[in-house]
C-alpha cells in the first residue's frame, strides 16, 4: 500500500540524517521508532529509495551501486554498530603467487639520436714542408712558380667528447614479438608413492595371439576286446485307431533303445512317415493310414 505524504514525518526523518552528521557534543538525540516489519526510509524528489533502515537494524543504501567508485573500505564496530574506516590489513588477503613471465613484447621503436658530443680539441698543426726548388728563369726573367710543398703530418686525434643523452623510451608496441625458443626439460620429480588397490576391475585386456600347436600325444594304450554277442530285449506300442498322422511310441522297460522299427496289419495301405529315436530309451514311428487299422511301433532294448 502508497503511504500519503506526512510532512511531519519528513522533518523528523531529515533531522534524523542530520543529527548523524553533528558533533557528540549536543545533548539530545532524536529518537523514531518504526512499527514492526516496518522501516525508516529516505526517498529522492523522484521517488527513489536512497536510504533505509529496517526495525530488525538492517541497513540499505540502495543507491550505492551507481554511486562514483572510492578507494577506501568502510567497516563497522560488531557492539555498537559505529561505522568508520577499516583498519590496517583489513580487507586485504595475502599477496599471491608470482605469476609466469609474460611472453617478450616487440622492440619498441628507436629513441631519438642523442646530442651530439662536444667538438674535440683541434690537433697540433703539422709541419711545414720543405719549401720547393726556385723554378728557372722564364723569357719574360719572371720564374715558375714551385711545385707545392708536401702535406704535412696529421695532427693527433682529439678526446672524444661525453655521450649524449639518452633519448627518451619509444612507445610500447602494438604488435606481440616472436615466441622464443623453447626452455630446456626439467630433471624428472621423484617417484611418487604407490597409490592403494583399486576395487573396480580394470577393463579385460584383448585377447593373446593363439599359441602354436603342442606335438602330438602318444598313442593311447589298446582297450580290451569287446563282445563277441549283443543281446537286445524288444519291447512294443500299439494303437488300433490309426488314420491319419497316427504317433505311436515304443519305451524301453530296462536299459537303452538301440534301434526300433514300424509294422501296420493291413499290408500296403499303412504308410509310415516317421521312424526315429525319440530319447534315450524310446523309439517313435508317425502313421498316415488310408483306413482303421492297428500300427505297431518296436524298441530293441539294451
Amino acid at each position: 500500500m502508497k503511504s500519503s505524504f506526512h510532512p511531519l514525518r519528513l522533518i523528523c526523518a531529515l533531522s534524523a540524517v542530520y543529527a548523524l552528521h553533528t558533533p557528540l557534543a549536543l545533548a539530545a538525540d532524536v529518537t523514531i521508532t518504526v512499527p514492526s516489519g516496518g522501516g525508516f526510509l529516505i526517498k529522492s524528489p523522484g521517488g527513489q529509495e536512497r536510504f533505509r533502515v529496517q526495525d530488525s537494524g538492517e541497513v540499505r543504501a540502495p543507491g550505492l551501486s551507481g554511486a562514483a567508485t572510492n578507494t577506501n573500505l568502510t567497516c563497522f564496530d560488531g557492539p555498537s554498530g559505529r561505522l568508520g574506516p577499516c583498519a590496517a590489513g583489513i580487507g586485504s588477503g595475502a599477496t599471491g603467487a608470482t605469476g609466469p613471465t609474460g611472453a617478450t613484447g616487440a622492440t619498441g621503436a628507436s629513441g631519438p639520436t642523442g646530442v651530439t658530443g662536444a667538438a674535440g680539441t683541434a690537433g697540433a698543426t703539422g709541419v711545414t714542408g720543405p719549401t720547393g726548388a726556385t723554378g728557372a728563369t722564364g723569357a719574360s726573367g719572371t720564374g715558375a712558380t714551385g711545385a707545392t710543398g708536401a702535406t704535412g703530418a696529421t695532427g693527433t686525434t682529439g678526446p672524444t667528447g661525453p655521450t649524449g643523452a639518452t633519448g627518451a623510451t619509444g612507445a610500447d608496441s602494438t604488435v606481440q614479438g616472436p615466441t622464443g625458443p623453447q626452455g630446456i626439460q626439467g630433471i624428472q620429480g621423484p617417484v611418487g608413492p604407490t597409490g592403494a588397490d583399486s576395487t573396480v576391475q580394470g577393463p579385460q585386456g584383448p585377447q593373446g595371439i593363439q599359441g602354436v600347436q603342442g606335438p602330438t600325444g602318444p598313442a593311447g594304450a589298446t582297450g580290451p576286446a569287446g563282445s563277441a554277442s549283443i543281446n537286445l530285449t524288444a519291447y512294443s506300442a500299439s494303437s488300433n485307431d490309426c488314420l491319419t498322422d497316427k504317433v505311436v511310441t515304443a519305451t524301453c522297460g530296462v536299459g537303452n533303445v538301440v534301434s526300433g522299427g514300424c509294422e501296420t496289419t493291413l499290408a500296403g495301405d499303412g504308410v509310415f512317415e516317421i521312424s526315429k529315436r525319440e530319447s534315450a530309451n524310446s523309439w517313435t514311428c508317425k502313421f498316415s493310414c488310408g483306413q482303421s487299422q492297428t500300427v505297431i511301433t518296436y524298441a530293441y532294448c539294451q
